[in-house]
């Protein structure tokens, strides 16, 4: 499908004329509809008239912070992908760019001035077919569909090789192929009753699969946006759902971030508290990864803490990391908390985390995320090929 077809729009906001002349060159004949515009004066109101797709914002204004400019377009992104441009130090522009996502926008790689026309052409292309016609509604209507389906990777206890449960990991195929979620989680994550939707519609699509990981003691670990704290209905609306089902809260683990854990951490702790009353468990996501203090850690009632992967990657070369990972298993002994390394990806580094007293690991060590009825296959080769002469330590 061509941009022309679907009614692509691109815009740029940059006072440098001779810029913005090249850009629109830049993008004749590839079927986008383009706009350049001069600054923020103008630029800003555009976006509510124009409505673009995508957007290429230089950074440097004389009247206005570049930073100043992504806080005002925030509200108005809605669907707008960004692409930063700038001439200034690669770093900085790294850094506007991760701003940029926690302001809620959907950021796109930057690119260092000079733009070439082929920059632009790449970025153009490379959104229609990774990004384009990815809009709330589209997503609402798969959802509808029943479309998406999850996935699940297992979680292996670390010492005993024993099945622990999984995580549950959505996907949506189409006749083109898979979309990637990293394509629609972004666009979800700036939609309050959206991504409330697809909590639920994961919660509901695992306990359907529930014949295929199951089991006595285990759990479904689901991810939970930070935009779900919204409602305060939330451990109402999360059990509400699961009637009807063979399955209850304690058969989920709910994991958010620690940057969601640190939104208005009062509310957090609230309604984080209804839902373990509830009966669901509650993990702190890419652990070490955020910017979480002790104190929140005191005060959100987790029981189990995850160890980001770009930790266990390193741990057998890095000294550093093999103690930043020993700090968080001890960490959670002493909080109480069951600890979970991500992205376990050899033995070595299963023997070394049981080493360091850490519960539980998942990763392609262990298996692919797989869909329901691979599971079931795996579950009996995996219980099959246990031994007790696995066991780490064992003799």
């Amino acid at each position: 499908m061509t941009a022309a077809r679907q009614g692509l729009k691109v815009m740029t906001i940059d006072d440098d004329v001779a810029f913005r002349s090249f850009f629109l060159r830049a993008c004749a004949r590839t079927g986008w509809v383009p706009l350049a515009v001069e600054g923020p004066e103008r630029g800003i109101p555009a976006m509510d008239s124009f409505a673009p797709h995508l957007l290429f914002l230089d950074l440097s204004f004389p009247d206005m912070d570049g930073l100043a400019v992504l806080s005002e377009l925030a509200p108005r992104a809605n669907d707008t992908a960004v692409v930063l441009i700038s001439g200034c130090d690669p770093e900085v522009l790294r850094s506007a760019h991760r701003i940029g996502e926690r302001l809620g926008i959907r950021m796109l790689t930057p690119i260092q001035k000079p733009v070439t026309g082929e920059h632009i052409r790449e970025v153009l292309g490379r959104f229609e077919v990774d990004g384009c016609g990815i809009t709330p509604a589209t997503i609402e209507a798969a959802l509808d569909e029943k479309v998406m389906v999850m996935h699940y990777q297992p979680k292996i206890c670390l010492r005993s090789g024993q099945y622990r449960g999984v995580e549950a990991l959505i996907r949506w195929p189409t006749q083109e192929g898979m979309i990637s979620p990293g394509q629609f989680i972004p666009v979800v994550e700036r939609d309050e009753s959206l991504s409330l939707r697809l909590l639920r519609y994961v919660l509901a699509q695992a306990a359907d699969d529930a014949s295929a990981w199951k089991d006595a003691g285990v759990r479904c670990a689901v991810n939970m946006s930070a935009l779900c704290f919204s409602d305060e209905r939330l451990s109402d609306l999360l059990t509400e759902g699961l009637k009807g089902t063979t399955l209850g809260p304690g058969d989920f683990t709910l994991e958010l971030t620690e940057t969601a854990a640190l939104k208005d951490p009062d509310r957090v702790e609230r309604i984080l508290t209804s839902l373990r009353i509830r009966g669901f468990s509650i993990s702190l996501d890419d652990f070490g990864t955020g910017h979480s203090s002790l104190l929140h850690l005191q005060r959100m009632p987790f029981n189990e803490i995850k160890i980001d992967q770009q930790f266990v990657a390193t741990l057998l070369r890095n000294s550093r990391s093999r103690q930043i990972v020993r700090l968080m298993v001890n960490l959670g002994q002493t909080l109480g908390a069951t600890t979970v390394a991500e992205g376990i990806e050899a033995e070595e580094e299963v023997r070394e985390l049981a080493d360091m007293a850490c519960d539980v690991g998942q990763g392609y060590h262990f298996a692919r995320p797989m869909d329901a009825a691979a599971l079931k296959d795996w579950r009996l080769r995996w219980d099959t090929m246990m031994d007790p002469r696995r066991v780490v330590g064992a003799e």
